[in-house]
């Protein structure tokens, strides 16, 4: 019982904190969620890391994953809440079966997944998934409700026997962990809703996960352990999604399918 109770009063610092001004709603999805830090600050964090990574990697030669990025990027941000960001898309040149985004809109697909994609549809839902955690800022989220627990964990420490290094560790596993899990439920909300508002069928998104991650099997033990969902759980959930994204897509005024072939 004092073990819950003080795992209780780690969490309750960082709700404490929502009495501030920390609170933002999370575009298309309408949550509520708490940031502490700046936008701006996040932005210029992304600018930089991004430049880091241009170093570290050469952009693909591939002319065809090139020009279809670029156009799929521009269609996707022309539906996207306008967040002020400069977006920006490249492709790496890796085997590296990733993406990623940077705080302030700049994506990167390795050529690794590009080579998994069909069309262009495929390659909507992966940039629209990435595009997604940049207008909800999830970097910002998450490092907002770590600073916060540690905050309490050395609070709390220092009048408890326990130290401050089992609070953080009881912390990630009971928060940071299940909040990284569901910004990536959330992204792939926002993101087949994106996809589908730019003219791209929302099926390609399940489709193309449920390829992805075929053959694949994650117990239930490495899931709590992931800042990721499990597969069978995370297509289960876009499955949810599908009817909503359907209806945006049949909204939609320019209808582009699949799109080109990859």
């Amino acid at each position: 019982m004092r073990f819950v109770t003080s795992l209780f009063k780690v969490l309750l610092i960082p709700a404490a904190l929502l009495a501030f001004d920390s609170c933002r709603t999370v575009p298309i999805t309408g949550r509520t969620q708490f940031i502490l830090s700046s936008d701006s600050n996040e932005q210029a964090l992304g600018l930089q890391a991004f430049k880091q990574y241009k170093t570290q990697y050469s952009r693909s030669s591939n002319a065809t994953y090139n020009a279809a990025l670029s156009r799929v990027g521009r269609n996707v941000t022309a539906v996207t809440p306008d967040e002020g960001y400069s977006w920006e898309f490249i492709v790496f040149a890796s085997n590296e079966q990733n993406a990623f985004c940077l705080p302030g809109g700049k994506i990167a697909m390795y050529s690794g997944i590009m080579d998994l994609m069909r069309n262009e549809a495929e390659l909507a839902f992966v940039t629209s998934h990435e595009i997604a955690h940049a207008i909800a800022r999830h970097y910002g989220e998450r490092q907002s409700w770590t600073n916060a627990v540690k905050l309490g964990s050395a609070a709390l420490a220092a009048s408890t026997e326990t130290s401050a290094e089992t609070y953080e560790a009881l912390s990630k596993y009971a928060v940071i962990l299940p909040f990284s899990r569901s910004d990536e439920y959330e992204a792939d909300r926002i993101g087949m809703i994106l996809m589908a508002r730019a003219g791209y069928n929302p099926d390609a998104a399940v489709e193309f996960w449920s390829r992805f991650t075929e053959g694949s099997n994650t117990s239930y033990l490495s899931g709590l352990m992931s800042t990721h969902p499990r597969d069978a759980e995370r297509i289960a959930a876009m499955r949810k999604v599908l009817p909503t994204a359907r209806a945006e897509y049949a909204k939609c005024a320019t209808k582009r399918g699949y799109g080109a072939s990859l």
